[in-house]
């Protein structure tokens, strides 16, 4: 599953997928988690999800009422206990990617610079991990895209970043465009060899 403090968006994304669409109750959940955590992770998971659930509902019910320490007796044959134990589930995979505090660390994503070999989907992808791990900046966000965009054409192998800086407005263009052009030159280079 991979380890929490390394990569707790990819953990809560394997968790999020082994879960399915399955209803768990609270000792199941509870049971999964003894699993890949120790009890300090656990904690920290736990912490973390509370404090995010009273920020957001501040208003609403306590975030110790829908993570509570000791097995609450949800009924999932009633509206109520199905609807706590999917908002449980839901809470946990949350509590997973907010547990481990993200360093600002920007250089890290601008230190970045792609392989000779590497594809530059892969490029692409692994600036998405770094720039949402080192900075928390959302890939998908307008921000993200913006930094996205110049990491991916000024980080590129030579080749393919001369080949981009030369499209004209080559800022203007989205991702997807500057991504297909890249392509062709790796392409290109490929049938060269």
């Amino acid at each position: 599953m991979g380890r929490l403090m390394d990569d707790p968006f990819g953990v809560a994304d394997r968790l999020d997928e082994f879960l399915g669409t399955s209803i768990f109750s609270f000792e199941d959940i509870s049971s999964i988690l003894r699993s890949p955590f120790n009890n300090e992770e656990r904690e920290m998971i736990r912490q973390a999800r509370i404090r995010d659930w009273e920020c957001r509902n501040s208003q609403g019910v306590s975030g110790e009422q829908k993570w509570p320490s000791q097995n609450p007796g949800w009924n999932a044959q009633t509206e109520e206990g199905r609807r706590n134990m999917i908002d449980f589930r839901n809470i946990v995979i949350q509590g997973i990617r907010e547990a481990v505090p993200r360093g600002q660390n920007i250089s890290k994503v601008f230190g970045e610079c792609q392989g000779r070999d590497e594809t530059p989907i892969e490029w692409l992808d692994r600036l998405r991990k770094c720039l949402q791990v080192y900075s928390g900046t959302d890939p998908n966000s307008p921000i993200g895209e913006v930094l996205l965009k110049i990491q991916f054409v000024a980080k590129s192998w030579e080749d393919i970043r001369k080949k981009l800086e030369k499209l004209d407005n080559w800022q203007e263009k989205g991702l997807q465009e500057l991504l297909r052009e890249a392509q062709k030159v790796y392409m290109r280079r490929d049938e060269e060899k």
